[in-house]
């Protein structure tokens, strides 16, 4: 019979996303992800097969929840601080040089690749709902805003943080973030 599971997979990718926060997904390891979630790593093997699995569940898991997160806004305000939360979650310049090093995974190996896409359209077709919520509300004029203002502003959040990585700016990357986003979208508020 088997045993039942006392650890979610929830659990174990919070686990993993902090750990590979930390060490990169090159050079974490399945003790450090088992550690974090009480788990051995032979357990985590039993569960996901190898780290890489267990790397891709964790970007199959932020391809869904991510977009969920940004598609929950009902305003533009509350989008924007769905982006600047995500942005204040990164503790430092280490760290965030770990998440693009899974960003290069993402864009490099097949699986992760195919993942990244879902991701990328899941994300702009979210900020769309929002966008378009907040035209029906009137807090937005639809007219003045650009069919492609939802692909402008993910790519400025994701420019955001790396013109913040890149420049060290002052104010960290959540002001980095909320700064770049208002610029896009203040123009086109009612």
């Amino acid at each position: 019979m088997a045993r039942p599971r006392t650890v979610s997979d929830d659990a174990i990718l919070a686990a993993a996303a902090d750990a590979v926060a930390a060490s990169g997904p090159a050079g974490v390891t399945l003790a450090q992800i088992g550690a974090g979630a009480g788990l051995t790593a032979a357990a985590l093997l039993r569960r996901f097969g190898s780290k890489d699995q267990l790397l891709l569940a964790l970007a199959r898991h932020s391809a869904q929840v991510v977009p969920a997160r940004l598609a929950a806004a009902g305003t533009t305000d509350e989008l924007v601080g769905v982006f600047v939360a995500m942005a204040a979650s990164v503790r430092g310049s280490a760290e965030f040089a770990n998440h693009l090093a899974f960003l290069l995974m993402d864009l490099s190996v097949p699986e992760f690749q195919q993942v990244a896409r879902e991701y990328a359209t899941a994300v702009e077709a979210a900020i769309a709902t929002v966008l378009r919520r907040a035209a029906a509300a009137g807090e937005i004029d639809a007219g003045r805003a650009d069919p492609g203002l939802a692909g402008a502003i993910h790519a400025a959040y994701n420019g955001a943080l790396l013109t913040w990585g890149m420049t060290g700016a002052t104010g960290g990357p959540a002001e980095q973030v909320h700064d770049q986003l208002m610029r896009l979208i203040r123009p086109v508020l009612t």
